[in-house]
């Protein structure tokens, strides 16, 4: 399905291999025109064994999900501010916690509002006083 394909091209796309890296930004690109792709990089952001392949999920999530937010069933927009959420609190590397806060920050523009991440800004403020220094830089 979308998640394994998706995940020989993320490790694609990382290569040193211009060509490679090309190939694969294009196919990803053509696959990242389906929402369906929302559930397959939150499957990769949480799941993949290597930082460079979670932080990437995470940029292309960045990216696609202002166009795909919209389109999502609720189900799907309650896993990924989990896994989002999870990425932040769990993830041991800085560079995916970061990017994951990307996604963040973008969704929150259209879901506080609508009144669709109610907890977000608990989460935000009990990050803000915790004592690992990790969450309060988020």
């Amino acid at each position: 399905g979308m998640a394994q394909s998706l995940e020989l091209l993320l490790i694609q796309f990382l290569m040193p291999d211009n060509d490679a890296r090309r190939q694969a930004e294009e196919q990803i690109r053509r696959l990242a025109r389906d929402p369906q792709v929302v559930p397959a990089l939150v499957h990769h952001l949480r799941t993949a064994k290597t930082p460079n392949v979670r932080q990437l999920a995470a940029v292309l999530l960045r990216k696609k999900i202002t166009s795909h937010w919209p389109k999502l069933p609720p189900h799907a927009k309650a896993s990924l501010k989990q896994a989002l959420i999870d990425s932040i609190t769990l993830d041991n590397s800085h560079l995916v916690r970061r990017a994951s806060a990307n996604v963040v920050s973008i969704i929150a523009k259209y879901a506080v509002p609508a009144g669709e991440w109610q907890e977000l800004l608990p989460f935000l403020f009990q990050c803000s006083q915790s004592p690992q220094e990790e969450h309060r830089e988020v």
